[in-house]
């Protein structure tokens, strides 16, 4: 039986993206034409609505970012134009919701301001799958994921804690899995990594990676193989892609005082 393939991207953050691996995984998406595309939540950040403190110095418009966010959407369409896509919230995205209950409550439930319509998703096919609810494809779940822990697979492995069964996540920008047996199956959990710069703003030197996956499945099985962008390449199938590069947001900068 053929399996059928699925591109799993997160964690875009509307105007903080990695612009070059973005262009890189949407080449990928259009080479190898996936039946599925998996948005595993934060696509959009929602910067100028967040309740944490901002660089005064940034100029952040709200529906400049919905409109950028939109268009980065139709690039997805574009490249995968046979393809269904599914659009997880993330936190982020939740951070919609949260503003208007707290900030303009009696605005919350009007349908023009929900995201589906904010970000045209009808128009562009786009299936939205509601915040912290989980979806399945047969045995693997897919979330954006609600738990940080400090390296590497440590994510993953709290999340196959969690659910009790295999799953692929977002939100700890970071690739890595983890994978455990017991007396009856094996399991095992991805992190998905993140398309984001590396070097925010609101954090010092964080361990996150550029990456995104693949998910080979069937009605039974599926597979999953991650993709690790490092200094602007990654390695498919042995063909390598792209150029050595540190770009701009992709290292932390230590000064030199000696």
């Amino acid at each position: 039986m053929k399996s059928k393939m699925g591109i799993v991207l997160s964690d875009i953050h509307g105007h903080f993206r990695e612009k070059v691996v973005i262009k890189m995984a949407l080449a990928f998406i259009r080479e190898h034409k996936p039946s599925t595309v998996h948005l595993l939540g934060d696509i959009i950040d929602f910067y100028s609505i967040s309740r944490f403190s901002k660089d005064p110095s940034r100029k952040e418009d709200l529906q400049e970012e919905l409109d950028d966010t939109h268009f980065l959407l139709c690039q997805i369409r574009e490249a995968a134009v046979d393809a269904r896509i599914i659009y997880s919230e993330g936190n982020h995205e939740f951070r919609l919701k949260r503003y208007l209950a707290s900030e303009a409550k009696a605005l919350a439930m009007l349908r023009d301001l929900q995201i589906e319509k904010l970000l045209n998703l009808e128009a562009l096919k786009i299936r939205l799958q509601p915040h912290d609810k989980p979806y399945r494809v047969g045995p693997l779940l897919f979330t954006h994921g609600q738990l940080i822990r400090k390296w590497s697979g440590y994510t993953a492995r709290a999340h196959l804690e969690k659910y009790g069964g295999c799953v692929i996540h977002g939100h700890s920008h970071r690739l890595g899995s983890c994978y455990r047996k017991d007396i009856g199956d094996t399991y095992a959990a991805w992190e998905n990594g993140c398309l984001c710069g590396l070097n925010p703003d609101y954090v010092t030197a964080p361990d996150w990676q550029h990456g995104w996956s693949v998910v080979w499945s069937q009605r039974d099985y599926f597979h999953v193989e991650q993709i690790a962008v490092i200094k602007g390449r990654y390695c498919y199938h042995g063909k390598v892609y792209g150029r050595k590069r540190l770009s701009p947001t992709g290292h932390f900068e230590v000064e030199d005082l000696s």
